[in-house]
């Protein structure tokens, strides 16, 4: 069990409740806890099936220690003025619009460009539209789609951890 002074100090809520944003209280900023209403949101499992327009059917790691764009893989990648193409799953080829570009700290101070754009999915029988996706190589993972916390955040989606 968390002391008052954990809780605050690890900015995060005591069992049951969740962080929604700060709030002023005695003159101090703390976390505002508030009970966790799970009647209507999604449950997602870490894995998760998930349809990319363009792409197909495949299966996504969701993750909430990602608070980056969601990652597609893609190798082979050229990118352009407004646009970039790459290889990704199943070896398709794919040209798509660049929104924009992220550099991505991968580790040992070393630092990844990579594009930007977004697809229409299909995750649980929903479409989402325009869902922004970063491309990387992510032929060493087992999964080639990653879901990330601010996807799952929009949501409003928990993650069961002991369901795939």
């Amino acid at each position: 069990m968390l002391t008052f002074k954990q809780f605050l100090d690890e900015k995060h809520c005591w069992k049951g409740y969740v962080k929604r944003g700060m709030k002023k209280k005695g003159g101090r900023m703390v976390n505002n806890c508030v009970k966790e209403d799970t009647e209507d949101r999604p449950i997602l499992g870490v894995i998760e099936d998930i349809t990319i327009d363009g792409v197909g059917n495949c299966t996504a790691k969701i993750d909430s220690g990602n608070e980056a764009y969601n990652v597609l893989h893609g190798v082979d990648v050229v990118i352009g003025n407004k646009e970039f193409t790459c290889t990704t799953i199943d070896n398709k080829q794919i040209r798509k619009p660049l929104i924009d570009t992220i550099q991505i700290n991968i580790g040992s101070g070393i630092k990844e460009e990579r594009p930007v754009t977004t697809f229409d999915i299909i995750l649980r029988g929903v479409t989402y539209k325009n869902v922004p996706f970063s491309i990387s190589d992510r032929a060493e993972n087992e999964e080639k789609v990653l879901v990330g916390e601010p996807f799952v955040r929009e949501l409003n989606a928990l993650i069961d951890v002991d369901k795939e």
